[in-house]
């Protein structure tokens, strides 16, 4: 199935699954240092909060704080839990929503701890909801939202495959890593069935991906020069059914990947896949 078809679903993926419950959280100070908000959660963003921890009884208004649904939400643009932005969008270390649905593993390469259990409660890690929420405070560019940054971060770290000028961004390695950052957390981790035995490391991924054998076909991942011939171009963009793929369109939830950031990729890789 085409990248074209599974855009029409990908909004209504992000509220397909409810937690069974949230673990509670420590109260909030208002009005920290996370930054403005600009023009909000964004509608996508916000249906994958509330499907996901802003039930009944859970950080719904009036329950246990960070309050994630209804009016109250877009409180976690500006509120901090022991000095740490519950979001600084585009700095995901500096998030402490980011810090408690992390992986363990990545956790540690990072440096960080937590004190409370990972979320979302019941466990189910590699829902949509997770990738749309993590996504978004790693710098991904969602309809109706604010800036793409808060909190003083660099705004060049994920520009949605446009430059700060809006023309397009140039095909460097660098600038498909700063998607790679932004789009793949499931693929942080180490290599396992939960990832489709793939692990891309944050912020350096080029050794994981050019002339590697994809772990599920008969292609490498990339193949320099040849966007048709390389696997993760056909998993972003459609046609991986064709060499026998399986799965969905990635990143989760389909159509995440906008047509700018896939015209980068395909320019980067047609170009030779350099290391740039």
């Amino acid at each position: 199935m085409s990248r074209k078809t599974f855009k029409s679903v990908s909004l209504a993926l992000a509220t397909t699954t409810l937690l069974a419950g949230c673990n509670q959280l420590e109260a909030i100070e208002t009005g920290g240092s996370g930054g403005s908000g600009g023009g909000g959660v964004p509608p996508a963003v916000r249906e994958a909060l509330e499907a996901s921890c802003g039930k009944s009884g859970c950080h719904s208004p009036g329950a246990t704080l960070p309050i994630l649904a209804g009016d109250e939400i877009d409180g976690i643009l500006t509120g901090e839990i022991n000095g740490v932005p519950l979001v600084t969008l585009g700095d995901t270390v500096n998030s402490y929503l980011a810090i408690v649905m992390l992986p363990d593993v990545l956790l540690s390469s990072l440096g960080l701890t937590r004190t409370v259990p990972r979320m979302p409660a019941d466990n189910d890690f590699l829902n949509p909801n997770n990738q749309v929420i993590l996504s978004w405070i790693a710098g991904a560019e969602f309809e109706g939202g604010g800036p793409a940054t808060t909190g003083g971060v660099d705004t060049d770290t994920d520009t949605g495959g446009t430059d700060t000028t809006g023309e397009p961004a140039e095909p460097t390695f660098a600038n498909v890593q700063a998607i790679i950052d932004a789009s793949c957390s499931c693929h942080f981790s180490a290599a396992s069935a939960a990832n489709g035995n793939l692990s891309l490391p944050m912020g350096d991924s080029y050794a994981a991906l050019v002339d590697v054998k994809s772990p599920s076909v008969a292609l490498d991942l990339v193949e320099p020069s040849d966007p048709a011939a390389s696997y993760l171009y056909l998993k972003l963009a459609g046609g991986f059914e064709d060499e026998g793929g399986a799965g969905t369109l990635m990143p989760p939830p389909m159509g995440l990947m906008d047509d700018a950031k896939l015209a980068l990729i395909e320019a980067w890789i047609a170009g030779g896949a350099l290391e740039d």
